[in-house]
């Protein structure tokens, strides 16, 4: 059985970050294995078996650290071994959609979503575990699974129209959701973007800080969607007209589109000086690219929705950890939980959030004023909280006309869209905004 340490190992590490406890693990899981070996029917399935024992073993490790439940990700809940490749592969997709998702929610929620989903914990287990009322956690679980499929059915995780894939039982237990008759669509198979996926990268593309794949998938896209390649074209203007600071100061800027069907697209990117690259690269070649479990790397926040997509200086994704730190209040932090490297001296986090419920209007708005026909007024305002250059952002629509200055830089022409905008160096207690009127023409 000794040939299949470091696969047992590999087991472990999705679970548990500390190396003594992994150690410690492992070696239990081979010794229960030792003394049920007799127990074992040669089947050529060892693994499967010692699979079984690991995730036992891990189930009584969180049981015994009660409520302590660590950030997992892709094949936290083992799948079946008797899946073939390709479905493998697919379940894959859908289960680290799933766990990202579960990490995404408020603490309490996530808790009995994990406990209940992932380890098949009883609620009467988990009350006693968490010293809560069962009621307490019959809550918790339901609302946070009411949240997990709000987000799958907004992100069009799953489709509608993809066709019905055959599951184990064992997979089939595994997803409360009732949804994993469906095959997801895979986030890395960008041979063709919907449209959410396409804008995600419209701003990667404009700056050409884009990997190939995703360069070659957007020009297919933009090809089909005249709106996207007009934003890409002003993207790719406005960034020619950008200043940043000093290269050892923290930049921000935020970029607002309004869509013709009402939506808003927010590019929201912020760089970092890193004195310490070396340390931390070092780190995510150990880890395989994951960061300190509790290292909060490049971390922010916002009462607006999580980012949709994160990059960084070359366009590689980041994935992120969301939580919220006070249930019932809607503001979010997100660090950074998996990346490829540290870009030094200047680390670019660039941020896509694709806005449905215009839950960012108090930033960036268009205002219908009642003293004239056809008049608006645009705004853009923000509070970055601390000693930064910032800049803010917003594409007025291309049918507007006498835009007249309030507040602000000016105005900048690019492609089809003027961009209102407000660039200065700001002190921690201060706050930047722009502000114009302009009629719209038929």
């Amino acid at each position: 059985m000794r040939e299949n340490t470091d696969f047992v190992i590999s087991i472990v590490k999705k679970f548990v970050r500390n190396p003594e406890i992994i150690k410690d693990l492992t070696q239990e899981i081979f010794i229960k294995a030792y003394l049920s070996y007799e127990y074992y029917t040669e089947t050529g399935k060892i693994r499967a078996w010692l699979t079984v024992i690991a995730r036992n073993k891990l189930k009584d490790y969180y049981k015994s650290e009660r409520n302590r439940i660590e950030q997992v990700s892709l094949e936290d809940y083992i799948i079946s071994h008797e899946l073939s490749p390709e479905n493998i592969a697919e379940q894959n997709d859908f289960q680290e959609c799933i766990v990202r998702i579960i990490n995404s929610l408020p603490k309490k929620q996530r808790e009995a979503v994990f406990y209940s989903v992932i380890y098949n914990y009883s609620e009467k287990e988990i009350a006693a575990m968490q010293d809560v009322p069962v009621g307490s956690v019959k809550s918790a679980k339901h609302y946070g699974l009411e949240k997990v499929r709000k987000i799958i059915l907004d992100s069009n995780i799953v489709g509608a129209d993809d066709p019905v894939r055959p599951q184990t039982p064992a997979a089939a237990a595994a997803s409360p959701f009732k949804m994993g008759q469906r095959r997801i669509r895979k986030e890395n198979n960008m041979s063709k973007l919907n449209k959410q996926e396409a804008y995600a990268l419209l701003y990667q593309y404009a700056m050409n800080k884009i990997t190939s794949e995703d360069k070659s998938a957007v020009e297919a896209y933009i090809k089909t969607d005249e709106e996207a390649a007009n934003i890409a074209e002003a993207l790719r203007e406005l960034h020619g007209n950008l200043t940043y600071a000093r290269d050892d100061e923290m930049t921000h800027y935020n970029i607002f589109v309004n869509l013709e069907s009402g939506d808003r697209l927010l590019f929201s990117n912020i760089s970092y000086h890193m004195e310490n690259h070396k340390e931390m690269n070092e780190y995510l070649e150990k880890y395989d690219g994951y960061t300190p479990p509790d290292g909060h790397w490049f971390e922010s926040g916002s009462d607006s929705n999580p980012a949709d997509a994160v990059f960084d200086n070359n366009g590689n994704r980041v994935e992120m950890n969301t939580w919220y730190p006070e249930e019932g209040v809607n503001h979010h932090r997100q660090n950074a939980k998996k990346m490829k490297k540290i870009f030094y001296p200047v680390h670019w986090k660039y941020m896509f959030y694709h806005d449905k419920n215009r839950a960012i209007d108090m930033l960036g708005n268009y205002e219908k004023l009642d003293i004239a026909p056809n008049l608006y007024k645009a705004h853009i305002m923000n509070h970055f909280g601390g000693d930064i250059k910032s800049a803010l952002y917003l594409a007025l629509p291309e049918n507007a006309v006498n835009i007249r200055m309030k507040r602000g830089n000016g105005v900048l022409e690019c492609g089809k869209y003027k961009f209102l905008y407000v660039d200065r160096y700001v002190a921690a207690d201060e706050g930047i905004h722009a502000e114009c009127t302009f009629n719209l023409v038929e």
